[in-house]
């Protein structure tokens, strides 16, 4: 089981590390990939990583990060901790989507990462027991 864990994490990683290279350099090939996962709406992404929003961004940021603690065992194995730290995004999607607000980009920014961190959280939390 933890073979599996670690090649899951180690997939995981290149993922998000091509999520993130896209995010920053935006290469012609990756763009039809980017656009799957994200609408890419310039207003709504930071200048400096225009291949994705910054929602985006910064949750494959989170995944990168946290599929190598998985990859190490340094990340808790929680199904309720993830879904808590999916529930941010979750919800400044929605208040955005029914018109409550309009989300920022650090906002974004933030609730993505913390988002990308329970996703992986949740990922390890799946496989244990």
């Amino acid at each position: 089981m933890a073979d599996t864990r670690k090649i899951g994490s180690a997939i995981l990683t290149v993922i998000g590390a091509v999520f993130v290279f896209g995010a920053f350099v935006n290469p012609s090939f990756l763009r039809p990939l980017l656009g799957v996962t994200c609408h890419r709406l310039p207003q709504r992404s930071f200048l400096w990583a225009p291949g994705l929003c910054a929602r985006c961004t910064f949750f494959w940021i989170g995944v990168s990060i946290s599929s190598i603690l998985m990859f190490f065992n340094k990340l808790p194995a929680s199904i309720l901790l993830g879904l808590f730290l999916i529930v941010p995004m979750a919800l400044d999607g929605v208040f955005q989507l029914i018109g409550l607000y309009e989300s920022t980009n650090i906002m974004r920014l933030l609730t993505g990462f913390i988002a990308g961190t329970g996703f992986c959280i949740l990922l390890e939390g799946g496989g244990s027991g």
